[in-house]
C-alpha cells in the first residue's frame, strides 16, 4: 500500500508542477526549471483542453502502470547476465531468430574454475553501477527536439504537439524524481528515484543521455583521456572507439550537463561496455515491439523467442520462460523422433541384407 500511495503523490506533484512558472520556481539557469518552462509555455499553446488531459493521463500511466519498473528489470538483467556466464552453451541464450547485431551486443562474463562465483559478482558490480548512472542523470532541458512548423496542417501540428507535450513531462518526473531523491535521505530518498518510480517508457527517453556518461567515463578512463583536461568538453573526441555517431547531437553537451561516469572498478572496459549497451539495446526491442505504446508487451510466439521479454515483461518472463521450454521439448522431441528414426531405418537396412544373403546361398 506504501508504494502505491507514493506513486499518487508523485502525479500529484505533478500536476503541481505544471502549475505557471511563478509558483514553483524562478531559477532560470536550473536544468529542471527550463525544462519546466519549456512544458509550461507548451501547455499553454495548446488549446484543445483534451491534450491537457492526455498528457496528466501519460503522466499518471508513466508512474502507476509502466511496469516492469527500471529496478526490477535491471534485477532481471543481472539474473539474465548470470544465468549466460554460468554455462557453456548457448542453448537458450540466443535466439534461433537472433539478428547478428543482437548477438555483438549480447554481454556474459567469463568465469574460471577456481572463481566460479566471479561472474556474479562483476555482474552485481555492473548493475550497481548502472543503477546509479540511472537515478543521478538529469535529462538536459535543452535535449534534441523537432520543431512545429507553422504550415503544418491542424491535425499534424496537434499530433507533435501532444507528442511533445508527452516529452516534457516524461522529462518533469524524470529531473523531478533526481532531484528528489537527491535531496532527501532515508526512505525518502530510496522511494523516489526513477529506478522505482518509473519503467521503460521513460527510460527510453533519458538511456541515450546515460550512455553518452557512459562513454565519455571510458574515454577519461584510457590512456588517451587521461592526458585530457577532465574539464574540457571529450564528447567530440573522434579518437573513440565508440560506435556512436561523429554527429550525434548529446556529443554538443558539455561536461559539467553529462557528467563521464568511470567504468567499474575491477570491470574489463569490454565487458563493462557489452553490459550497458545491451541493456539499451533490450529496451530498445522491447519499446519498438509495440511501437512505445502505452499496453501490455505481446506475448511472442515460440519462434521469436526475445531476450527483452526476460527482463521487461509485466510478468518477469514467466511466459518467455514458459515459451522457452516449450521450445526445448520440440527440439528434443524432434532428436528423439529423428534417432529413432535412424534406428529403424538401420534396422531395416540390415534385414535386407541379411535377407539377400540368405537368398543367394539357396
Amino acid at each position: 500500500a506504501q508504494p502505491q500511495r507514493q506513486r499518487h503523490n508523485i502525479v500529484a506533484d505533478y500536476r503541481i508542477m505544471a502549475k505557471p512558472p511563478s509558483t514553483t520556481t524562478s531559477n532560470a539557469d536550473d536544468f529542471y526549471a527550463r525544462a519546466l518552462a519549456s512544458v509550461n509555455h507548451q501547455i499553454s499553446l495548446a488549446a484543445d483542453d483534451s491534450l491537457k488531459i492526455e498528457v496528466d493521463c501519460h503522466a499518471k500511466f508513466l508512474v502507476e502502470d509502466d511496469l516492469p519498473k527500471i529496478e526490477s528489470a535491471a534485477k532481471g538483467y543481472l539474473s539474465l547476465v548470470a544465468a549466460r556466464s554460468a554455462v557453456a552453451s548457448d542453448v537458450d541464450v540466443l535466439s534461433a531468430s537472433a539478428s547478428a547485431a543482437a548477438v555483438v551486443a549480447q554481454c556474459r562474463f567469463a568465469a574460471t574454475a577456481k572463481t566460479p562465483s566471479d561472474a556474479n559478482r562483476r555482474a552485481l558490480i555492473c548493475t550497481r553501477a548502472l543503477l546509479s548512472a540511472i537515478n543521478s542523470t538529469i535529462i538536459p532541458s535543452d535535449s534534441p527536439s523537432t520543431d512545429i512548423s507553422e504550415d503544418e496542417n491542424k491535425e499534424d501540428k496537434k499530433e507533435r504537439t501532444k507528442t511533445r507535450l508527452k516529452n516534457d513531462a516524461t522529462q518533469i518526473l524524470w529531473n523531478g524524481l533526481v532531484k528528489s531523491s537527491q535531496g532527501s535521505t532515508g526512505d525518502r530518498a530510496k522511494q523516489t528515484k526513477p529506478s522505482k518510480v518509473l519503467g521503460r517508457l521513460s527510460l527510453l527517453a533519458a538511456y541515450p543521455f546515460i550512455q553518452e556518461r557512459f562513454r565519455r567515463g571510458i574515454i577519461l578512463s584510457t590512456d588517451h583521456g587521461n592526458n585530457t583536461d577532465a574539464s574540457t568538453n571529450i564528447a567530440d573526441d573522434a579518437t573513440t572507439a565508440t560506435t556512436e555517431s561523429e554527429n550525434n547531437p548529446l556529443h554538443s553537451f558539455s561536461n559539467e550537463v553529462l557528467s563521464p561516469v568511470s567504468p567499474p572498478k575491477g570491470i574489463d572496459i569490454d565487458d563493462w561496455e557489452a553490459f550497458y549497451t545491451e541493456f539499451g539495446h533490450l529496451l530498445s526491442v522491447t519499446c519498438s515491439i509495440n511501437n512505445g505504446d502505452e499496453k501490455e508487451l505481446p506475448t511472442q510466439s515460440i519462434a521469436e523467442h526475445d531476450d527483452s521479454a526476460l527482463i521487461w515483461s509485466s510478468d518477469k518472463g514467466s511466459a518467455e520462460l514458459r515459451s522457452r521450454r516449450e521450445s526445448r521439448a520440440h527440439r528434443a522431441s524432434e532428436a528423439l523422433a529423428s534417432v529413432e528414426g535412424a534406428k529403424a531405418a538401420v534396422a531395416d537396412a540390415l534385414v535386407a541384407s541379411t535377407g539377400g544373403g540368405d537368398g543367394e546361398g539357396g
